[in-house]
Parts: C-alpha cells; sequence; structure tokens
C-alpha cells in the first residue's frame, strides 16, 4: 500500500466520539484564556519599559497559556494531562482573580476616575473583544486538527465521522458559518443601501479562487483526500463561497429577516432526508461516484449532458447536499448575533445571559432530535441534528469565552487603566483570517510532504504541531504590524 493510501485510510472509517467530551477539548481556549488575562494583569505593574518587551512578555504568556494546552488537548494526552493542564489553570487564575479583587478594595476611587473607567469599559465592550478572541479559537482549533490529523497523537475519534456521530473535526466548516454569520452586516444590523449582493460577490471571489488551486494542487500532487469529507472535486472554499452568496442574496436580494423561514429550510431538508425509510440519508451515505446509464444513452448529447451532471452531482453530494445545512447555519448565526450580541446596547451581563439562554434552548433541542426523535448527528449530509450541535456548541464556547473577558479583563485599579485587548497573536489571525488559513493549509501540506507523519513519535508530533503553531503566529504578527487592517476589509471569510 503506498504512502497516500495509507494516510487516506488512517482518516478514514472513523465514528467520533461524545458531544461532552469535543465541548472539553474546545474550553481548553477560554480556560487558557482566563489565565492569561490574570497573569497579563499580574505582570502589569512589572511590565518591560520597551514596548516590544512587553509584546514579547504577552506573546510568550499567550503561547503557553492558550496554544499549548490547546495542543495537547487535541491528542492522545487529552485525559489525564490535558484535563490536569486545565485544571491547574482555572484553580491559578482563580487564585490571581480573587487576589487581585483584594488589592482593588484597597483602593479609593474619586468620581473622575470612576468616570473614566466606566467609559473605558463602555468602549471595550462596543468592540465585542470576546467575539474577536472566539472567531481566533476557531481558527487556531481547525489549525491544530488539520496537521494533527495525520500523526498518530490525534486520537481517531476526534477525526471527521464517516456516517453518523460526533467528531471534533465534523465542526470545522459549521463553525466557520457560524462565525461567519455572527459578524455580518446582518447580524450587525447594517442598513442594505443596494449593491450588497454585488459587493460580496466581488469579495467572495477569492474563495472561489482558492477552490480550484486546492483543487488542482490536491489532484496534481496526488495529496491524500478523504473524498467522503466533501466528495470528489469539492473542499471547504467551494462551500463558504456558495453559503456566501446565497445567504447574501436571501437577505438583501429576497430581504429575509424572519427566523422562521431558516427554521423551515431546515425542517424541510430533514424531511427530505428521512422520508421513505431515508432515502436520501441512504444515498448520501451508500451511492456509488457515478449514475448507472443503460448502453446507448450517451450516444445522444442531451442525455450526455444529462449524465455528467448526474455523475458530477453524485461525486459531489456531500459538498453540495451539505450547501444546505451550512447555509441554514449561517441564516441562524446572524439571527442569534442579532439578539445575543448587536441588539442589546453592548452591556456585557446581557449579552452573557442571552447567550446562555441561547445556548440552552440549541442543546435541549439537540436532545429532542437525538433522544425523541432519534435522528442522529450526521456531518455528511448536515442533517437538522448536525445544525443545532454545531450551533449549541460554537454559541456555549462564545458564552464561556464572554464569561472570561466579563471577569478576567475588569480593570486593573493600581494604575487605573482597562486591560480587556485580546491576546496579541489572537488578534491579528483574526485580522487576516483568510490569509493565514491560506498559510496554515500550506504548512499542512509542506510537513506532510516532507515527513512521514504516521511514524512519527508523540514527541515529534506534538513538538511539531506546536511549532507550526508558532510560526502560524509569528506570520499573523508581521502581517499586522506591515498591514494593520488593509487586508481585513478586502479579503475575508464570509
Amino acid at each position: 500500500m503506498s504512502l497516500k493510501a495509507q494516510k487516506e485510510a488512517f482518516v478514514t472509517g472513523h465514528s467520533g466520539t461524545s458531544a461532552s467530551e469535543i465541548l472539553l477539548v474546545c474550553v481548553s481556549a477560554p480556560i487558557g484564556l482566563f489565565l492569561y488575562c490574570e497573569l497579563r494583569n499580574y505582570f502589569e505593574r512589572r511590565r518591560p519599559s520597551s514596548k516590544n518587551a512587553y509584546l514579547g512578555m504577552k506573546v510568550g504568556l499567550e503561547s503557553l497559556t492558550i496554544l499549548l494546552p490547546m495542543t495537547i488537548c487535541q491528542t492522545i494526552f487529552l485525559h489525564p494531562f490535558g484535563n490536569l493542564i486545565m485544571f491547574f489553570e482555572l484553580l491559578i487564575a482563580v487564585i490571581l482573580h480573587q487576589y487581585r479583587i483584594q488589592n482593588e478594595r484597597t483602593y479609593s476611587l474619586n468620581k473622575a476616575t470612576k468616570k473614566n473607567i466606566r467609559n473605558a469599559e463602555e468602549e471595550t465592550t462596543k468592540k465585542l473583544h470576546f467575539l474577536t478572541f472566539y472567531r481566533s479559537t476557531i481558527s487556531y482549533l481547525t489549525f491544530i486538527a488539520i496537521l494533527a490529523v495525520d500523526f498518530q497523537v490525534f486520537p481517531r475519534k476526534f477525526a471527521k465521522t464517516e456516517t453518523y456521530g460526533y467528531g471534533l473535526m465534523d465542526l470545522g466548516a459549521g463553525s466557520f458559518c457560524v462565525s461567519g454569520g455572527f459578524v455580518s452586516w446582518f447580524a450587525r444590523r447594517i442598513e442594505d443601501n443596494g449593491g450588497r449582493f454585488q459587493n460580496v460577490l466581488v469579495h467572495s471571489i477569492p474563495l472561489l479562487i482558492m477552490g480550484f488551486l486546492r483543487l488542482f494542487t490536491t489532484k496534481g500532487l496526488e495529496y491524500q483526500e478523504h473524498v467522503s469529507e466533501y466528495g470528489v472535486h469539492w473542499n471547504f472554499f467551494f462551500t463558504l463561497f456558495i453559503v456566501s452568496l446565497l445567504s447574501t442574496y436571501a437577505r438583501s436580494v429576497l430581504s429575509i429577516k424572519n427566523p422562521m423561514w431558516w427554521i423551515l429550510i431546515l425542517l424541510s431538508y430533514q424531511y427530505l432526508l428521512t422520508r421513505r425509510n431515508n432515502v436520501v440519508q441512504e444515498y448520501v451515505e451508500n451511492a456509488p461516484r457515478q449514475c448507472k446509464f443503460s448502453d446507448g444513452e450517451g450516444e445522444n448529447i442531451i442525455l450526455s449532458i444529462q449524465q455528467y451532471f448526474c455523475n458530477l452531482f453524485a461525486a459531489n453530494r456531500e459538498g453540495i447536499l451539505g450547501c444546505i445545512g451550512y447555509l441554514v447555519l449561517h441564516l441562524a448565526s446572524e439571527d442569534i448575533a442579532r439578539f445575543c450580541l448587536w441588539g442589546c446596547k453592548h452591556r456585557t451581563r446581557t449579552q452573557g445571559i442571552r447567550l446562555g439562554l441561547i445556548s440552552a434552548v440549541f442543546w435541549i433541542v439537540h436532545c429532542i432530535f437525538v433522544s425523541w426523535l432519534e435522528i442522529p448527528v450526521s456531518r455528511r449530509s448536515t442533517n437538522a441534528t448536525f445544525v443545532v450541535w454545531t450551533i449549541a456548541h460554537n454559541v456555549t464556547i462564545l458564552f464561556c469565552i464572554c464569561m472570561v473577558f466579563a471577569v478576567g479583563t475588569s480593570r486593573q485599579l493600581s494604575n487605573r487603566e482597562f486591560h480587556g485587548e485580546n491576546p496579541p497573536i489572537f488578534s491579528a489571525v483574526n485580522q487576516h483570517s483568510l490569509l493565514i488559513f491560506i498559510l496554515a493549509n500550506l504548512m499542512t501540506g509542506l510537513v506532510n510532504l516532507s515527513m512521514d507523519t504516521l511514524n512519527a513519535t508523540h514527541a515529534q508530533a506534538i513538538s511539531v504541531i506546536f511549532l507550526y503553531l508558532c510560526a502560524v503566529g509569528v506570520v499573523a504578527l508581521v502581517l499586522e504590524w506591515r498591514l494593520g487592517n488593509k487586508t481585513k476589509s478586502n479579503i475575508k471569510f464570509i
């Protein structure tokens, strides 16, 4: 068996794990953030005089408290080492927080100082720093998974599921759709003055180009593929391109604003999948990659065209049909963000309460689909259970991050400053998300082509993954230093 075939077999045929274990892996980010915030506040009084040295200190803290635990938690060392790391991070963060609170009580503030602090807090919450960190968390969880999955140190239960189940990597594309929906123009209540669809079309062209580049390079380099992921030719970038256009067309051209529309689409799609003893669901999972035509049908030009498109659909049915579920994810996340994030006057407490409420509602609905209706999660068809689970998971992570920012980034009264900004690497990754995602994919390919990942030791694997994450972070910081916000408005995810 060739190395390519071995790697394809290594990521194929898995049944996943539990939703709770995947949530446990992902909460390593907000727990690490909590410790980072408290350590940053603690070292604030001892901050270096040099601005570059201070940035280096924050980058070092960020790498050790957030990136390294996130890496370990996506490996076979989650139990017990990942759990222990998260426990001690949380314990240290709570102790430092209580120590800071006690110190704050020793200071008496005059009215002017209190007013300045309130103004700083209001300005910081308007920027929704916790949303920035959430979006970067989704990126970094993906960066780790797309490389780690090719190493033995990555548990097979976290890989993409073949038919049904909960896989950590199943959340990738769906989380990006949710993340994009949280910051879309519709979610932020920006008025559509016309031309919105044309503008999104132009800005989405890089996604289409990247889709074709990935297709050609994957086929040309004989790079390993997981066909049941999106299909033979389809990939992640094509999905984002289609979802970006369809969601904007629905909101801007059709003026669809009522959440009942995406609920109706989701229920109708689920009915289509399950009617007649799950015939469409079975087709997605088990049908051949080519349509069957009787002999002689291909001689007619019209029938030849029909056969071509039928074969194209059969070869890429997961990617094409999956766009329905991902579109619903994007539309639903827009409405959630309008209610929880951009429609409550930027008060963190209100945002947290609403996020917690929405999270609970979607987990309840998820339990109803799984336990009462007995519809298992299917990433390949992006069925209703998968959509509801993806939303519940992402809103829960965002809720945790929101709570960390509410608690861990409060004012440092010893120097009368407010510290609510994001960790530097995560902030830079969010600013240049598409460019950094492309870089991470290229670096993943480079690692796979330059070393035998299947036979690497666990120590080698973790070292390579962590160094790769640090390299991605360094490039993001350089881009932020040289380009600032110039690339943010021109090239971006949905």
